[in-house]
């Protein structure tokens, strides 16, 4: 008999609890809460809506800052990462800034899987002809660096990609969260170091009445004096966990790898670390969460 989907086994809801700091019964809650989420968040992506629903989901989606990225985008013609993570509703909250920004910007988002025809479906109803297509997809497995190097460093291109991944992208950089010591990737660090090019956060967040997109602030790639490209990736790493982690904590149930929170806490070749099998790297269309025993 298949388990029910709100059942979590004892040693992810102690492992998870623990990372919390909460009681396994408020834990259980949370992860029946994410996974009631996550479901929610799937049928949106892929299941093809009725017009006046996407129109609904479209206004109840705020972003406040859109000016202010409009703005920063025609005073700073350089190309930059708008770096987010997988919170919220973030697939359209991702294609609504990529739709309020397409007429000054090309915008690429970094995927690991090509898009159902039910998302672009859905994309073209909700948005209409400021939907981001299928020309707007770099697939991870098919774009070196001789491929987004040329155009990480072309001027005005947004390039979308996450940065609550595991270590297969780009490493991880040990930083403060929740207050332990725990391993975020510093692939979005190391293009933006590399490249030249200024990361953006912004992050999508349900603040219980409508959707908001927050950004923070532009962080540049600079290194200091005598600090390696590991020393200024892993510092920029800890800035944009410090920009997540307030949001994490409010509605921690929003985030899409709750269930798989204690694997962040495990130093990447430890002889305990359970190493995932597949990671995004930065996708609204199609993503998996960090593989191991503590999935759901």
């Amino acid at each position: 008999m298949a388990r029910n989907k709100t059942e979590f086994s004892v040693e992810q809801l102690a492992a998870v609890a623990i990372c919390l700091r909460e009681t396994r019964d408020r834990t259980r809650r949370l992860l029946a809460a994410n996974d009631r989420w996550l479901t929610q968040l799937e049928h949106r992506r892929n299941h093809p809506l009725p017009p006046p629903e996407l129109r609904r989901l479209v206004a109840d989606l705020h972003f406040p800052q859109r000016r202010k990225l409009r703005e920063l985008i025609a005073a700073d013609p350089r190309s930059r990462l708008l770096v987010s993570y997988h919170f919220g509703d973030y697939i359209y909250g991702l294609n609504l800034l990529g739709a309020g920004i397409g007429d000054q910007a090309r915008i690429y988002y970094l995927s690991q899987a090509r898009g159902s025809d039910g998302y672009f479906q859905n994309m073209r109803r909700a948005f209409g002809k400021r939907a981001q297509g299928p020309e707007s997809q770099l697939i991870a497995d098919e774009s070196g660096i001789s491929t987004l190097a040329p155009l990480l460093r072309s001027p005005g291109v947004q390039f979308v990609t996450f940065c609550d991944l595991t270590e297969q992208f780009g490493g991880t950089a040990s930083v403060a969260f929740l207050q332990r010591p725990a391993f975020f990737p510093r692939g979005p660090a190391l293009l933006s170091l590399t490249n030249r090019i200024p990361m953006l956060p912004v992050i999508n967040w349900f603040d219980g009445e409508r959707g908001q997109i927050v950004l923070g602030e532009q962080l540049e790639p600079e290194r200091f004096r005598g600090e390696s490209l590991a020393a200024a990736a892993n510092r920029l790493t800890a800035a944009l966990t410090r920009f997540f982690e307030p949001f994490f904590r409010i509605n921690p149930e929003q985030w899409r790898y709750l269930g798989a929170l204690p694997l962040y806490f495990i130093q990447p070749g430890a002889p305990d670390a359970t190493q995932p099998q597949e990671t995004s790297h930065a996708n609204p269309q199609q993503d998996t969460a960090p593989a191991g025993p503590l999935q759901q």
